[in-house]
């Protein structure tokens, strides 16, 4: 697949077979077992939402603060965007982009536009999206062309970009900021391991952690803190498993959750950062392996966890166990797009399925439209 490792994708192909295998129910047995939380129950709902315009894949999803839903790019090298309004349960188109982007990134602005960057073909250019006009602005470019990697609001407005693929140039370690006062991008300082499919969050203390990924060496487990006020890195201590395809999420009381990633078992696996200690901890674990996953913080607190499975998962902070969803009403579904709704639920839009051949032997990722809500 264009920008994507095949001994990277065939591994977690691998890995998601074998989960499903182990994880599919015999008669007169449970396909939903705990082994770290304190009931079986399941929580929250899935319902079916209208469904995109366009199929896509490889996509991003960005809350708007009028509670829609910015949808933008697909693997099929499309230029279209989207708008979902929950409250009428429709999508409008969000006009055209400037340049067709999968594998890129897209950040709400303090001032409610929203900057897109980057993507697959290695891009440098960035465009802008304004929901009061509906209409794209074009901005400055990064220094360097990326794909596979994050962009994170800071709070001074700035976004600090880390990390990618960069084509020739090969896995970044390379970081710049974007100023939306001046639309320019800044290089600053790059981080000591070069990573791309990593995690990054905005910490309490305006810090940002960058997690897990890949490079040539393999998945880095070295976590690093970039310090916007002295536009240095700092160590942030070290994984207790591969991470890669992780997500990270910043709890409330100011640690950050890091589920699944990796490959077999350590799928299942969760573990959470302490910025006052600096260092890694396992958590509970899941019961259902997930290689690579979408989360979100939810209204209580809770992390819900979903992709590529026929259910979701939701953490507990407060007694680090997991409880499962309901199931979903479209499953496994990779590489889709996830958002948070007003009044606490979820959508998570479009992503892709395999359809096999009838012996099974070849199978062919297909990208989809569908849409649906979690209710918690």
């Amino acid at each position: 697949m264009v920008g994507r490792s095949l001994a990277v994708r065939l591994a977690w192909t691998l890995a998601a077979a074998l989960t499903v295998a182990l994880a599919l129910p015999t008669a007169g047995v449970s396909a939903v077992s705990r082994t770290t939380a304190a009931t079986t129950e399941a929580v929250g709902t899935w319902a079916p939402a209208r469904s995109m315009a366009v199929v896509r894949s490889r996509h991003t999803a960005t809350a708007l603060q009028d509670g829609r839903v910015l949808v933008v790019g697909s693997i099929y090298r499309d230029r279209t965007a989207e708008v979902y309004d929950p409250a009428r349960n429709r999508w409008r188109s969000a006009g055209t982009l400037s340049a067709s982007r999968f594998d890129h990134v897209a950040v709400r602005l303090a001032d409610g536009r929203v900057l897109v960057a980057g993507g697959t073909g290695y891009v440098r250019t960035a465009e802008i999206y304004n929901p009061a006009t509906n209409t794209w602005t074009p901005t400055g470019s990064m220094h360097d062309g990326r794909s596979n990697f994050t962009a994170t609001l800071l709070r001074d407005g700035r976004v600090l970009v880390v990390g990618g693929h960069g084509g020739s140039l090969g896995i970044l370690a390379t970081a710049e900021l974007y100023d939306p006062a001046t639309g320019a991008w800044t290089r600053v300082a790059s981080m000591q391991t070069p990573r791309w499919r990593h995690a990054a969050v905005l910490l309490a203390d305006g810090t940002v952690l960058v997690v897990a990924g890949y490079n040539s060496s393999g998945v880095p487990r070295n976590a690093e803190r970039f310090d916007p006020a002295s536009g240095s890195w700092r160590a942030a201590g070290v994984n207790t498993a591969d991470r890669l395809g992780a997500s990270a999420t910043l709890l409330t009381d100011g640690r950050v959750l890091v589920p699944g990633g990796g490959l077999g078992p350590t799928c299942s696996t969760a573990e959470i950062y302490d910025p006052a200690t600096n260092g890694w901890a396992r958590t509970g674990s899941m019961s259902t392996g997930w290689c690579r996953n979408l989360a979100t913080r939810l209204a209580d607190g809770s992390v819900l966890i979903a992709g590529g499975w026929y259910r979701g998962e939701v953490f507990s902070p407060a007694t680090e166990t997991w409880t499962p969803t309901g199931n979903m009403v479209n499953w496994y579904q990779n590489e889709s797009a996830m958002s948070p709704l007003p009044g606490g639920r979820v959508l998570v839009a479009g992503g892709e399925h395999d359809v096999c051949d009838p012996g099974g032997e070849v199978c062919q990722p297909v990208s989809v439209n569908t849409a649906e809500i979690f209710t918690p």
